[in-house]
């Protein structure tokens, strides 16, 4: 397998898979964004990122939005215009996934940015984690999620061997991996065949 080395070191610094997967991890990378997955997420999340999952709004939203659409037509054509196009917008929506196998090992590590464009709306972080047995949350490569200007952290997703994250964050929540440190390199001695893991990382969207 090749691995690119992501930067720049002020955002990041860890390995991407490129080119051409071997037949396994072709094969998770297909399910795990697939159509049926899509389905799977959205009824286990609530989320509507599949076009047969249940709406989940309740009563008391539907009737504002009764309400508002009400107080559209009675301002006029315009606002019948402005009703139709949100009403398009929220149709045409189709949910889509980014994807990435990463390696991680001493040295790797994401930080905190502004600019991202995962920033600019919700999502569902997906995180399915390969080779870390006996991972000691000293070492670091853990993702750290935080609310934006605040310095406490929300939740913490700790990597464990053949275990799968599901975090939902909004759009002031963001997040980190911390920094892996010296003492991973007491793994790599316990471990010599496992001196890095990997995780898929998918982040969804409606």
């Amino acid at each position: 397998m090749d691995w690119e080395l992501l930067g720049p070191p002020n955002k990041r610094c860890y390995k991407k898979a490129k080119g051409e997967l071997p037949d396994v991890l072709s094969s998770c990378m297909d399910f795990l964004r697939s159509e049926a997955f899509f389905l799977l997420l959205s009824n286990l999340t609530g989320l509507k990122l599949h076009f047969l999952a249940p709406d989940n709004e309740d009563s008391d939203e539907g009737e504002g939005s009764s309400g508002d659409h009400a107080r559209s037509l009675a301002q006029g054509d315009g606002g019948v215009e402005q009703a139709g196009a949100a009403a398009r917008s929220q149709e045409d929506r189709v949910p889509t996934c980014t994807a990435e196998l990463r390696c991680w090992e001493h040295g790797h590590y994401t930080m905190i940015h502004d600019n991202g464009a995962e920033r600019q709306q919700f999502a569902l972080d997906l995180l399915l984690f390969c080779g870390c047995e006996d991972w000691e949350a000293e070492y670091g490569g853990f993702t750290s999620y935080i609310a934006k200007e605040e310095d406490e952290e929300l939740l913490t997703v700790y990597p464990e061997n053949n275990c799968l994250a599901l975090v939902y964050r909004d759009k002031e929540t963001m997040r980190f991996v911390k920094h892996i440190n010296h003492r991973s390199l007491q793994r790599d001695a316990n471990h010599p065949n496992h001196r890095r893991f990997w995780d898929f990382a998918f982040v969804y969207y409606e």
